[in-house]
């Protein structure tokens, strides 16, 4: 329980800062639109490209695990839909509403990871996130072109704007280099997309603090709820579910669960703004979701492995 919340509180304290920094420092919304932009067209692309690079692909241990997780997004993804329709949920809500429920915050799931498992669920997590960066990021940036602006598109529109994404772009550039063997430490890049990717998990995190916005209307507030139910709650129980029909190892099925059961990443605020979704709504997702998380992954972990 310790380490749950220690592992989370630096994120949540992040976010804190964002929020006071924002009050008293700096009031300047240019500041944020400027410093969100740097982030979503810079670091975070370096940070993507990097761990992309170096990561291991061999997911055969974690196979399982891994398309349970994706099973699981995609139940949940469909889950969110079926509400959208049903309650005619505004466009540019339900963007940063379907973000909230299907992005994980990488940084929580490899100290959880390592907490929990040690050294193994270090290595675990590490494969999840190779394949997991992608698919979310992916399927985020699509729902983002479809919805996040007001404009209609056509199928051609959506596939060049998702294609030439800038976190795409450095995604595919990863992947391409991983395969044919490119190391950055070998051409001397490693420790620059290192400095610049470091930047973007602090920075993203202050600015959900400097978004924040605490009145929202009922429909808002409801929304808000279901993102954060679907992501802390929902995916770990579909994980659960199919893994009871799986016969894998343990450490796997813990690494599965755990990486369903953490908050929201930042990223998913900085996407937001910077493609046309609800960031007032997305920065609550991620702050509420991210102090409730301390509770809900206690309360799945400890009735998952006991």
């Amino acid at each position: 329980m310790i380490n749950s919340i220690s592992n989370i509180s630096p994120i949540f304290l992040l976010i804190l800062s964002g929020l006071i920094i924002k009050r008293y420092i700096v009031t300047d919304d240019n500041f944020w639109k400027t410093a969100d932009k740097i982030v979503y067209y810079i670091f975070f692309p370096a940070l993507l490209l990097l761990k992309i690079t170096n990561a291991d692909f061999k997911v055969g241990l974690a196979f399982s695990g891994i398309v349970t997780a994706i099973l699981s997004t995609i139940f949940v993804a469909i889950a969110v839909f079926i509400y959208k329709f049903i309650m005619n949920m505004e466009n540019k809500l339900f963007s940063s509403v379907f973000q909230g429920s299907v992005r994980y915050n990488s940084y929580i799931f490899i100290a959880l990871s390592s907490s929990y498992l040690g050294e193994i669920g270090v290595a675990l997590s590490g494969i999840f996130i190779a394949v997991m960066i992608i698919f979310t990021n992916i399927i985020s940036v699509i729902i983002m072109n479809i919805y996040g602006h007001s404009d209609k598109k056509g199928f051609q529109d959506i596939c060049t704007k998702t294609i030439s994404n800038p976190l795409i772009l450095s995604a595919l550039l990863g992947v391409f280099l991983n395969i044919i063997g490119v190391s950055f430490e070998s051409i001397f890049l490693a420790e620059y997309l290192y400095y610049l990717g470091g930047v973007a998990m602090p920075l993203s995190l202050l600015s959900i603090g400097a978004g924040l916005v605490f009145k929202f209307d009922r429909t808002k507030k409801i929304a808000i709820s279901l993102s954060i139910f679907a992501k802390l709650i929902l995916l770990p129980v579909f994980a659960i579910l199919i893994l009871n029909y799986i016969p894998i190892p343990i450490n796997v099925k813990v690494i599965t669960v755990l990486y369903c059961a953490v908050p929201c990443a930042g990223n998913a605020y900085i996407l937001s703004r910077q493609m046309g979704g609800d960031s007032d709504a997305m920065a609550s997702i991620i702050t509420w979701g991210t102090m409730l998380s301390s509770i809900s992954i206690i309360a799945i972990m400890y009735y998952y492995i006991i």
